[in-house]
C-alpha cells in the first residue's frame, strides 16, 4: 500500500476507527471489504495488522497521512481517491 505525506487532511466522509476499541481489527476488516473511506488512529499501536495490510493492497487502498499529525492515518480506497499532495 502507498503511503502518502500530505498537508492536511483528505476531503470526504471517513469512517473513523479507534485501535483502543475492543474489536477494531474485526471492523476495519469489514470496512476493508466494503471499500469505504477510513481513517484509522495508529497510536499507541504498531499498526495494522499484516493480514488486513494485504486486503488493503489487493483492495487498491492508499495510507494518507497528514504532516502535522502522524499518528492518523487515513486509508483511502482508488475508487474515490480525494486529489492530495505530496510532501
Amino acid at each position: 500500500m502507498n503511503t502518502l505525506l500530505v498537508k492536511s487532511v483528505p476531503l470526504g466522509d471517513f469512517v473513523e476507527i479507534s485501535v483502543l476499541t475492543r474489536g477494531w481489527e474485526t471492523e476495519l476488516h469489514a470496512l476493508v471489504n466494503q471499500k469505504l473511506p477510513i481513517k484509522f488512529d495508529i497510536y499507541p499501536r504498531s499498526g495494522i495488522p499484516l493480514e488486513i495490510q494485504s486486503l488493503l493492497q489487493q483492495q487498491g487502498y492508499s495510507s494518507q497521512v497528514p504532516k502535522n499529525d502522524r499518528w492518523q492515518h487515513f486509508l483511502v480506497p482508488n475508487s474515490i481517491q480525494p486529489a492530495a499532495v505530496q510532501i
